[in-house]
């Protein structure tokens, strides 16, 4: 710590000051510099100043020392020990997934990754966490999904009473959807795909006509998720684009929400006035906002004097008394999360098929073997009857968890010991889906190869408990994805109807996808060949 003189300008330019400087270097890795500048005044006033400094420096210190102490009996990476440089760094590589997998490898099953936050990937814990009698409760991790400053929606919400009020009130209308509404809409737009395709993308002896399968499987999930929700597509596959530049503002915003989760306390500093005034709103003309905008147009028509009731997810959240804010918040939400993670299974997937030969032809057996005559569609349930197409879809959520990781529950009053380690009260502990999911211990040596023909070999008690695993990905307990079984749905149906009418090679074998991951999956330039069968 230092001071210098006053820097020497002409008294009527400004008045004197004298700067104070000074360096706290805790950590060897994050060295923090300070220059602070005070009008120059008695000696007394610049060696309080510098008293103020020097206290809190100290405090940062000790602060920091004590966080360290806390945890310091849990492995982990030595710069998630002080700070979270570890997280901001690798959420920011696009390799979020790799990352999480050599931590587990390296340190176990369960890691620190910051001052106050591990990461699990045991089941086990995972699961009881979110058990319907656990005293674990949501952490801040979640705060950062709000839509509107200041009101929570059902991925948000944190207290417990409220979450569970939400969660009964939304229960019925996702039931009541899964068992009979949901399915028109989504063949409507497995069908819309499949004139897409036919009428651009086919390609023939000589004439390529390359399709971005990425981009087409947001277009999809996007429509899906739309129909269903609204009883209308957006109509991103029928105009054929990226309406409202929606995918390319999700693109560019993913650093900023990677950086949230890996300090979620910013987004305190985020929601409030001016800064928020830079967030999405409903009257914006293109990305989120805009989709925001829809959301709410739909919701005003539905709500207007002499509408009338249709079949949809809108109406039966209507019907469950749900509050006007609600209603635009849920339906959002249910666009944003039902079509990302969706999406990044579809294309995955389908990546691993067209990669892998054998497979292909095996699944594309079945699914000859058990075409439907009568419907152009093949149901759901008839879908959940063909074992190396389930086999195929939860080997793709297996090697490709559409949510890389986080999703972090708090410590309840009086800790918990987890693999072992005790844990303080109030600690942040995430789901490390992407180590869980290629975990040797768990799926054998081979735990890191694409083969679906593992879940034929199993008994079906070990199948049926492995698929449990697998199906973490959409949590479990008291906050399991509410469009579970509609995403599972749709995954079934539209691999078996894409595999049933085309063949698809990669049209650059060694550059097939551009692909990064965060908390959740993107993929872009997934271009492929289209031929008919």
């Amino acid at each position: 710590m230092y001071a210098q003189d006053p820097v020497q300008m002409p008294s009527q330019a400004r008045p004197p000051y004298v700067r104070v400087a000074f360096s706290l270097s805790a950590t060897p890795v994050m060295p923090i510099q300070i220059s602070v500048r005070f009008p120059e005044a008695s000696a007394a006033v610049r060696v309080g100043c510098v008293a103020v400094l020097v206290l809190l420096s100290v405090g940062w210190v000790i602060g920091a020392v004590r966080s360290w102490n806390r945890l310091r009996h849990i492995p982990g990476p030595t710069l998630a020990r002080w700070s979270s440089a570890w997280m901001v760094r690798k959420l920011s590589s696009g390799r979020f997934h790799e990352h999480v997998c050599e931590a587990m490898e390296e340190y176990g099953p369960l890691v620190r990754i910051g001052p106050n936050e591990l990461l699990c990937s045991d089941p086990e814990v995972l699961r009881r966490m979110s058990a319907a009698r656990s005293l674990y409760t949501k952490g801040q991790f979640y705060e950062t999904g709000r839509i509107i400053p200041g009101y929570d929606n059902i991925v948000t919400q944190r207290d417990e009473f409220k979450h569970k009020a939400l969660r009964a009130q939304m229960s019925d209308a996702y039931r009541e959807s899964s068992d009979s509404g949901f399915e028109g809409g989504m063949d409507r737009q497995i069908l819309q795909l499949i004139a897409l395709i036919d009428h651009k993308y086919i390609s023939e002896p000589g004439l390529l006509r390359p399709m971005d399968l990425a981009a087409k499987a947001q277009f999809f999930t996007l429509d899906v998720i739309s129909d269903v929700s609204f009883g209308a597509p957006f109509g991103f596959l029928t105009e054929d684009t990226d309406l409202f530049q929606y995918n390319e503002i999700n693109a560019s915003a993913i650093p900023i929400m990677n950086m949230l989760q890996a300090m979620p306390w910013l987004s305190n500093v985020v929601y409030r006035w001016p800064l928020r005034l830079a967030l999405p709103s409903d009257g914006d003309k293109v990305g989120f906002g805009r989709l925001m905008g829809v959301a709410k147009s739909y919701v005003d028509e539905r709500l207007a004097l002499g509408s009338k009731p249709k079949r949809d997810m809108l109406q039966a959240f209507i019907d469950s008394g749900m509050a006007y804010n609600d209603l635009i918040q849920h339906m959002f939400v249910q666009i944003v999360a039902g079509s990302i993670t969706t999406a990044s299974a579809i294309r995955h997937t389908l990546l691993a098929l067209i990669s892998a030969p054998a497979v292909y032809s095996t699944l594309q057996s079945e699914i000859d073997l058990a075409t439907p005559d009568s419907s152009p569609i093949i149901t759901a349930a008839q879908a959940q009857t063909l074992p190396y197409l389930q086999a195929v879809i939860h080997e793709g959520l297996r090697m490709w968890p559409p949510t890389t990781g986080l999703g972090c529950k708090q410590v309840p009053r009086g800790g918990d010991v987890i693999c072992g380690f005790p844990v303080p009260e109030g600690t942040q502990v995430g789901h490390n889906f992407s180590g869980m999911m290629r975990a040797r211990g768990i799926w054998g040596e081979d735990a890191g190869v694409f083969r679906p023909e593992r879940w034929l070999e199993m008994g079906k008690v070990e199948r049926e408990e492995l698929k449990g695993v697998v199906e973490l990905d959409f949590g479990s307990g008291r906050y399991q994805c509410l469009g579970k079984r509609i995403a599972l749905a749709e995954l079934d149906k539209v691999i078996f109807e894409l595999l049933r009418r085309y063949n698809f090679a990669l049209v650059d074998p060694q550059n097939p996808i551009k692909s990064q991951s965060g908390v959740f999956w993107l993929g872009s330039d997934l271009w492929v060949r289209v031929t008919k069968r």
